[in-house]
Order: structure tokens, then sequence, then C-alpha cells
């Protein structure tokens, strides 16, 4: 009998992408959760993080179509993005599966757009909308659920944004996690009824921010989790033993995964390819 997998309450990668909310707002005063898109020359440097999401909003908010009127975001995270989607005349929905994030967003919005908490394939609605975002969130719904989704939830002539990452990375050889197989995703998007308006590769833009998280890590979070440990051993020796111990390969594993300095822009430039499309619904 194959064994069931444990479900939490609480979602990790959801927690980790609301801590550096948190990170983000108090040293940045910036409520985006999206790469930074370092166009002009901008500096990798983590005092011009705040500019260079802002430069990524642009971006999306540059692209949208004239008479655009209603727009779906799917997994809209703090909220930031709608909220200037709404400053500038858009009517926005937003799909938001987890709780944290979207009590976050709905404290951000309040009643200014309506939320689906649930997976963006377990929506059910009969409204209609002239474009669905997908601003970091196409890697997280399955292939053939994304744009077939968001098909259906368009107007006639309807518009989609899709801007993330996919992966190159065919022997996994990478610690960088994430992002469907771009060669997949080619042969899939052939078969859509969708026709591309706007094809841009800014993974060069937007990989510097990875060199910037891991200098965040190196220089900040690896020292406090080192000395955390320190400090614990020496008060609770016995307890630290044992819990060292029995976690011994997922406190390897994270370790490795996050302190090793193989997180780098460099190796998101090879492993990774960011992409910016805009499609418009044919028929």
């Amino acid at each position: 009998m194959a064994r069931k997998k444990k479900k939490y309450k609480i979602d990790s990668r959801e927690l980790g992408l609301e801590l550096g909310l948190r990170v983000y707002k108090f040293f940045l005063k910036s409520e985006y959760l999206h790469y930074g898109y370092f166009s002009d020359g901008l500096e990798a440097d983590v005092a011009n993080l705040k500019q260079a999401q802002e430069n990524y909003a642009e971006l999306i908010f540059s692209n949208i179509p004239e008479g655009t009127k209603t727009i779906l975001d799917v997994g809209c995270g703090s909220g930031k993005t709608a909220e200037q989607l709404v400053a500038r005349g858009y009517q926005v929905d937003c799909v938001s599966p987890g709780q944290i994030l979207t009590d976050y967003a709905k404290n951000l919005l309040g009643d200014k757009v309506n939320f689906f908490q649930c997976r963006f394939e377990d929506i059910v609605t009969d409204k209609k909308y002239d474009l669905v975002l997908f601003s970091e969130s196409f890697q997280y719904i399955p292939m053939d659920k994304g744009i077939p989704g968001a098909l259906k939830l368009l107007n006639p002539n309807g518009y989609i944004i899709a801007s993330d990452f996919f992966h190159i990375d065919r022997e996994y050889k990478s610690k960088l996690g994430g992002g469907h197989d771009y060669l997949t995703w080619l042969e899939f998007k052939k078969s859509f009824p969708i026709k591309t308006l706007v094809e841009k590769d800014i993974t060069l833009e937007t990989s510097l921010t990875v060199d910037i998280v891991n200098q965040l890590t190196q220089e900040v979070i690896k020292p406090i989790w080192q000395h955390s440990w320190d400090l614990a051993e020496d008060r609770f020796p016995h307890i630290i033993k044992w819990g060292r111990k029995i976690y011994r390969k997922k406190i390897q594993k994270l370790e490795d995964k996050h302190f090793t300095g193989q997180r780098t822009g460099e190796l998101f430039r090879k492993y990774k390819k960011y992409m910016f499309y805009l499609f418009q619904a044919e028929g």
C-alpha cells in the first residue's frame, strides 16, 4: 500500500515568500515579490532592487494592450501588482491559493478586487476577462492547464501575459529549482490557439536578482544560521545533538541548497531562461 504524503497546514514555499516580503518591505520599502528587471545598466546592488522590481512591473504595464479593461491576476502574491493595476484604472480579480499571502493581499487591497482563494485550475466562475496575467505564477500551474485555462476565462480575442522562467537544465545539475522545461514548453505552445505578439528573453536582466539574493544569503542569513546553531548547542547541547542526528539529512540538504554559493546569476543564465510573452487568443 502506497504511503500517503503528509499534508502540512503551512506551505513552506509560501512561508518563505512571506518572510522574503517582510524583508523587502522593511529594508527596501518594496512590497513586490517578483524578480527585479535590471535594465539600462542598473547595477546589481541590493539598494537598486526596489527600482529593478518597479522596472519589472512597468514592463508588464507597458505591454497591456490598449482597450483592456478587466484583468485576472493569477498568483497575485502580495497584491502590489494588482494595487498598481487598479490605480491605473483596470478592474482586477486575483487568484491566490495560499492563506498567508492572501491575507496580506486582502489587507493591502481591501474591497478593490475580488479574490479566488484556490488554485488557478480550480477556478469556477462565469466571469470573462480581457487579459489573464501570469507574473511568476506560470511555473506553478501544470503546462497543459495554464494557457487552456486562461483561454476559457478570456473574452473573444483576449490576451495573456506570461512572464516567468523555464529551466534548460536537462540533467538537473543546478541547485536552482523551479520552472517548466523550456523545450517541452516550446512544443506545448505550438498546440495552443494563440498568437504571439511579444516574445522577449529577459534572462540577463532578471538574473542579477539571484546575485543579490545570494549575497544576502552568504553575508547575512548564513552567519545568522550558524551562530543560532552555536548558541543553541551551547545552551541545550543534548537536545541539539539529538535533533541534528534525527534531521541530519534534511539539514544537510537545506545547507547544500542555500549556503554553498551555487545559486548565482551566472548559473541562472546557464540553466534558466526567463521569458516575457504577450499572447492573443485566436478565433
